[in-house]
Parts: C-alpha cells; structure tokens; sequence
C-alpha cells in the first residue's frame, strides 16, 4: 500500500431519528419496484449538528433480490435556524427473509441486515459553511414506532 494516499478517519457528526408517513406505492417499473416515502418528521443532535427535520422524500428502489436503495433528499432546520439540505444514498441489505420483514414494516434486529448510506450537505448559511465540502458516512437501523409509523435512526460520521 503506498504511504502517499491518505487512510480514512472519520469522527461523530449527530444522530438522526426520522419518521416516514406512509409511502406512495409507484409499482413495478422496469428498474424495480418503487415506493416513495415521505418524511412526517424527525430530528437531530450532536457535537456540531443539531435541529429538526423539515421535509424530505426517499424514492425507494426495490431490487429483485430484495435488497433496497435509497436516495434521500431533506431540508434540515438547525438551532440556531440555519437551512440545510442534506442529501444521502445507501443500501438496505440481508437475507430475503429479513427483507421481507422489512417490506412488512416488521421490528428487525439491526445486526441481521445492512444499513449504510453517504451523506453530503448543501448550504449558504455562513456557520455551516464547512458542511459543504463534508463527505459523511452513516450507519443505520429502521424504526417501527409505537403508533405503528415507520422510520429510520442513522448515526452519521464526518470523513476526513
């Protein structure tokens, strides 16, 4: 391996607990089967990102083989009301079986599939400036709430 090439570090950035409303069924198209969800709420918090989620949208892919990928598109209120846009793709993965749970919106151990996204941040607002030249990855578990709403949790890592 050459000494010359930067190895990856990467460092907490916040935490994101995001609830969907439910999503629009698209249906079979000829990439797969597509459902887009919609962001009812959600919120944020850690060392250098904290706020509420806005809005947002994430056109889900459905694979043939289960797996999914997801392309999330979502405007973020800061504390100190800063706007944000905060764009991420990823790969939803595992077993069949885990993936049909899934697709039920079943309550699945986090550790018996695969969650992971790469985030990058948009923004004209001075204070966050530094966002726009991030590169985050996150980690992931889908959430099913008590009152039966579907969502997500992502921890979210800055890459330098």
């Amino acid at each position: 391996m050459s000494s010359d090439v930067a190895a990856l570090e990467t460092s907490f950035l916040t935490h994101f607990v995001i609830e969907a409303m439910p999503g629009l069924e698209i249906g079979k198209t000829p990439a797969g089967w597509r459902r887009v969800d919609r962001i009812l709420r959600g919120h944020f918090e850690g060392p250098r990102l904290t706020g509420e989620i806005v809005t947002g949208t994430d056109p889900v892919l459905v694979m043939r083989d289960d797996s999914a990928r997801v392309d999330v598109r979502m405007v973020l209120r800061t504390h100190d009301d800063a706007l944000i846009q905060m764009t991420y793709v990823g790969i939803v993965a595992g077993p069949r079986d885990v993936m049909k749970r899934i697709g039920r919106r079943e309550e699945v151990d986090p550790r018996d599939y695969y969650l992971r996204t790469a985030v990058q941040f948009e923004t004209g607002d001075d204070r966050y400036a530094w966002l726009n030249a991030t590169l985050a990855v996150a980690t992931g578990r889908l959430l099913v709430f008590p009152n039966g709403a579907f969502g997500d949790h992502y921890n979210i890592y800055q890459i330098y």
